[in-house]
C-alpha cells in the first residue's frame, strides 16, 4: 500500500512539475513574440485541467503614452470573428427550450428569410446557417454596411445576391448569415441579441467585463485601442499604425455584430473555455446540454483537407484533426484587433489570446501551437517566428506591373446613363450628370462615377474604397446597371 501511494504522490509531483516548466516556458515565448512581433496589447489566459493555469497582460492599452498597462482582469478587446462561436452557443441554448431543431428549415420559423434560389431558401437548415456552404463568394456582402445597409438591411438583401457555386458544394467564409442565427435568437428569447447575449451567456458564466459592442464600443473605458502593426522592408522594422477609423468600425462591426462584436477580457474568457471543456457545464450547472454543446463542433463543412489534417466547420468553430490532436479553434480579425480562442479536448486544455495587432493572427496562432507542443512534450517549431518571417517576406516581394488595360470608349454619350434605377431588394439608385460628369447615389453613396472602359466606370464609397459599375445597353438605350462587390448581384433596373 506505501509503494502504491508513493508511486501516485511521485506521478503528482512530476505531472505538477511538468505543468509548471510549461508555464514558465510559455511565458518566455508569449514575452518572446510580443516583442518580435511589435504587439501594443496583448492579454493571454490558458485553462488546464479545468483551473486557470496562465494569466497574463502584456503591453499598453494605447501606445501613444496615454495607455494603461494591459489588466487581463479588466482589460477588454474586441473579439472580432471569435464572436461566431458565441452566438452558435446562444443559438443551442434556443435548440434547448425546444422551439427549433437544429434540423429545421429556416423558413420556419422566419417567414420573410430568402435566398436568390427558392430552393435554398425553402431547404437551408437552421444547423446549416452559421457553416459557410450557401453558395456565395468568401467575404460576401461585407462591403454593404458602408453603402448604408445595416444588419436589417444586409439580411433583406440575401434574395439579391446571386450564388457562385451550388449550395452545400463548397466553404466559403461569410459574416452576414449569422443575422439569421440572431434573429431567430431574437424572436424566440424575446430579447435582442446583444441582451440575449448578456442573459444567456455573460451572466451565468460570471463574464462580468464581458460586453457587445453596441453597447460599450464607444464608451468602455478598458477597450484597449485597435491597431495596425506593418512591416517596413527597407529599416527591417515593425511599426504601429493606430486605427482612428472608428465610426467606420462600429458601422461594420454593428452591422455584422453576431459574426464580430463581442468585447471581453483574458479572465472572462477563462470561464468561455472552461464551459466548453466541460461539455456545455460550467461550476456544476448545465448550460448547454451534452447534445447541444456536442453539435456546436459536429462537422458541417470541410474546410480544407491535406495528407496530414483535415479542417471541418460547425457552429462558429473550426475543428482540425490532425496528426497530433483534435484542435478546436478559430481566429478573429478586424479594425485593429486580433483573437485566437483554442481548445484541445484530449488534453483538456484551452487558450483564449487577444492583441491589438490587427493586421494579421499569425503571431497567434503561432504561440497556439507552440503551447499545444509544448504540453504534449514537443519541442517543435518557432511558430510565431516562422510566421513573423513569411510575414515579412510577404512585404518584401515587389508588386508585379499592371498590364495595360485596352480602354473602350463609352458606347452611349453620359447624357443617355441619367435615370433611376431600382431592384427590390437594394432600392433605388440614381444617376445624374453633374458639371459633364455622371454620379452614383445610392443609400450612403454619392459618388462621381469615373469611366474605366466601355459601358463600365468606377466609384469610390467611404470605408469601402472603389467599386465598378457596369451598365447593361441594348438598342442604343441604358436597360440597367450591376455593380462588383465580389459576388454577382441582381441587376438594378431602369425606371425612368
Amino acid at each position: 500500500m506505501r509503494v502504491a501511494l508513493s508511486l501516485i504522490l511521485s506521478a503528482a509531483v512530476s505531472v505538477s512539475a511538468f505543468s509548471q516548466n510549461v508555464v514558465q516556458r510559455f511565458d518566455a515565448y508569449c514575452q518572446k513574440t510580443f516583442e518580435e512581433w511589435n504587439v501594443p496589447a496583448m492579454s493571454v489566459v490558458v485553462v488546464k485541467d479545468g483551473e486557470v493555469a496562465y494569466l497574463k497582460g502584456f503591453g499598453v492599452t494605447k501606445a501613444d503614452g496615454s495607455g494603461r498597462p494591459v489588466d487581463p482582469e479588466t482589460t477588454q478587446f474586441v473579439l472580432a470573428s471569435t464572436t461566431k462561436a458565441f452566438t452558435g452557443a446562444l443559438l443551442a441554448t434556443v435548440v434547448d427550450q425546444g422551439d427549433v431543431r437544429w434540423e429545421d428549415p429556416v423558413k420556419v420559423h422566419l417567414p420573410d428569410f430568402r435566398m436568390y434560389d427558392p430552393w435554398v431558401t425553402d431547404h437551408m437548415m437552421v444547423g446549416e446557417v452559421n457553416s459557410h456552404h450557401n453558395g456565395w463568394k468568401e467575404y460576401a456582402m461585407d462591403d454593404l454596411p458602408f453603402f448604408g445597409y445595416d444588419r436589417d438591411g444586409l439580411y433583406g438583401l440575401f434574395a439579391a445576391i446571386r450564388p457562385s457555386c451550388d449550395f452545400r458544394t463548397e466553404y466559403a467564409y461569410n459574416n452576414e448569415m449569422y443575422t439569421v442565427s440572431a434573429k431567430i435568437i431574437e424572436k424566440y428569447t424575446g430579447m435582442s441579441w446583444d441582451d440575449a447575449m448578456a442573459e444567456r451567456i455573460f451572466k451565468p458564466l460570471g463574464m462580468s467585463h464581458s460586453t457587445t459592442g453596441a453597447k460599450a464600443y464607444r464608451t468602455s473605458p478598458d477597450l484597449a485601442y485597435g491597431y495596425r502593426v506593418h512591416y517596413d522592408p527597407d529599416g527591417d522594422r515593425m511599426w504601429l499604425e493606430p486605427r482612428d477609423d472608428r465610426e467606420d468600425a462600429f458601422t461594420w462591426l454593428s452591422a455584422v455584430a453576431p459574426a464580430a462584436f463581442v468585447m471581453t477580457t483574458a479572465s472572462d474568457m477563462a470561464s468561455w473555455l472552461k464551459l466548453h471543456l466541460g461539455h456545455g457545464v460550467f461550476e456544476g450547472d448545465t448550460l448547454i446540454p451534452r447534445a447541444n454543446h456536442d453539435y456546436l463542433f459536429k462537422p458541417q463543412t470541410v474546410s480544407a483537407f491535406s495528407d496530414s489534417l483535415i479542417r471541418t466547420y460547425g457552429q462558429g468553430w473550426g475543428v482540425e484533426q490532425n496528426s497530433k490532436v483534435r484542435y478546436i479553434r478559430h481566429t478573429g480579425l478586424g479594425y485593429g484587433y486580433t483573437s485566437l480562442v483554442g481548445l484541445v479536448p484530449e488534453l483538456n486544455l484551452g487558450f483564449a489570446f487577444m492583441s491589438t495587432n490587427g493586421t494579421t493572427s499569425n503571431s497567434l496562432e503561432g504561440m497556439g501551437q507552440k503551447l499545444i507542443d509544448m504540453y504534449l512534450g514537443i519541442d517543435g517549431e518557432d511558430y510565431a517566428l516562422v510566421n513573423l518571417e513569411k510575414y515579412k517576406d510577404s512585404k518584401r516581394v515587389s508588386s508585379p506591373e499592371d498590364k495595360p488595360v485596352e480602354v473602350k470608349e463609352p458606347t452611349l454619350p453620359l447624357s443617355k446613363y441619367v435615370g433611376r434605377y431600382a431592384q427590390e431588394q437594394f432600392g433605388q439608385a440614381s444617376v445624374t450628370l453633374e458639371d459633364d460628369a455622371l454620379h452614383f447615389r445610392l443609400r450612403k453613396v454619392d459618388s462621381v462615377l469615373k469611366h474605366v472602359t466601355g459601358d463600365t466606370f468606377s466609384f469610390h464609397v467611404d470605408g469601402a474604397g472603389h467599386f465598378d459599375l457596369t451598365f447593361k445597353v441594348e438598342g442604343g438605350v441604358s436597360k440597367s446597371l450591376t455593380f462588383d462587390i465580389g459576388d454577382p448581384i441582381c441587376d438594378l433596373v431602369r425606371v425612368r
